[in-house]
């Protein structure tokens, strides 16, 4: 296939085995069953940010340019120079998965789908539920049966059919997968489609235009990792149109139990056993992250870190943070923990000026804590 004949401004490129094709949100794997990216042609380099869809308008809900808070308090408990928490949980449905959302619904109207299949911890449901509501799509949002009940409810207010899926989070995938199959219908993976991740990059861009190259450290929760990757994207950006000199280092925060990244980049063999790996941070309790490769080499090449954090930690700064007027969802607080946790490792030191998401928001989860 000649890509430079086509109309688009980009093309996808295998992560796995380099194959390049034309973009479509009906393509979800390579031949060779790994993942795609998105690659912009030559004559497009010179633009930024570089995003795959020019109209955002139609199917705009307000995401993004979310407001920074700075906390002295954290400052002064983790001895760094400064600690900054950017407030994705205040997003149109209640979290950062708004930013890829909108890019994925976008795409997909483009190609004129009607109706979809998606699985979802939860926010990645509510989130596509509301662009697809939006839309005017017909979707099918497969989640866990033990997802928060206002999670579940979300989905459903916004119009689509939801499907409960007994077992782990893999489970609801492998159902979704199979539904789409047998109903003949376009399986909109958030998790595979990288119009998903470089829905991610304008993160970047917002910070960059807060503090210009002035945060060392950008700490992140990671399950699938849309949000680091598209980070680390947006940043290459910065840097290659000169904007900034130096990329922050990204770090990933996992849940332990689920820690397929922090165990690969440690050397160490990770098998997820159901029956003894749990918790409270459904965000992050993914155990097969198809992006894996990718969000371990950005952390590699952002100079970055993986740490896992239990249960504890996350209950506990849930806790503090609820103190201090701010209402979080766990995963949210298992970040705040593994801030502690480099800290304590002296991956982050007095020097370290650090910027944290608080991905969702509070209100969608506190079944998980004794109030």
């Amino acid at each position: 296939m000649n890509l430079n004949n086509h109309s688009n401004k980009f093309h996808f490129k295998c992560l796995e085995c380099g194959k390049e094709t034309e973009p479509s949100v009906f393509f979800l794997k390579c031949d060779c069953n790994g993942v795609f990216d998105i690659v912009y042609d030559e004559f497009f380099q010179q633009y930024f940010p570089r995003m795959p869809i020019e109209n955002f308008d139609r199917l705009y809900l307000g995401e993004g340019n979310t407001p920074v808070l700075n906390f002295p308090e954290f400052e002064k408990f983790f001895d760094i120079k400064s600690f900054w928490m950017k407030l994705e949980n205040i997003s149109p449905s209640g979290s950062f998965k708004d930013r890829g959302s909108a890019t994925l619904i976008n795409a997909a109207l483009n190609e004129s789908v009607l109706e979809f299949v998606e699985d979802s911890s939860g926010n990645a449901g509510a989130s596509i539920a509301a662009y697809a509501a939006k839309a005017g799509m017909n979707s099918h949002i497969f989640v866990p049966k033990k997802t928060p009940q206002v999670k579940i409810d979300q989905i459903k207010v916004y119009g689509s059919n939801i499907h409960l899926i007994e077992g782990p989070r893999q489970s609801s995938t492998i159902a979704a997968q199979e539904f789409s199959k047998k109903n003949n219908l376009i399986y909109l993976s958030h998790n595979y489609s990288p119009y998903f991740c470089e829905g991610m990059k304008y993160f970047s861009y917002e910070i960059k235009e807060t503090f210009n190259n002035d945060i060392t450290d950008i700490v992140i929760p990671v399950g699938n990792g849309s949000l680091l990757i598209g980070c680390f994207k947006g940043y290459q950006e910065l840097i290659e149109s000169s904007q900034i000199k130096k990329m922050p280092k990204l770090h990933c925060v996992q849940a332990e139990g689920f820690n397929p990244i922090e165990s690969e980049m440690k050397g160490e063999k990770w098998i997820f056993n159901p029956s003894d790996s749990s918790t409270i941070a459904g965000g992050i309790a993914v155990s097969e992250p198809p992006r894996k490769n990718q969000v371990i080499q950005s952390i590699l090449e952002s100079n970055g870190s993986a740490i896992s954090v239990n249960d504890e930690s996350i209950s506990k700064w849930h806790k503090k943070l609820a103190q201090l007027g701010i209402l979080i969802e766990p995963t949210c607080a298992a970040v705040i923990a593994g801030v502690e946790k480099l800290c304590k490792k002296g991956v982050l030191t007095n020097n370290s000026k650090v910027l944290v998401p608080l991905t969702g928001s509070g209100l969608k989860d506190l079944k998980s804590f004794d109030i």
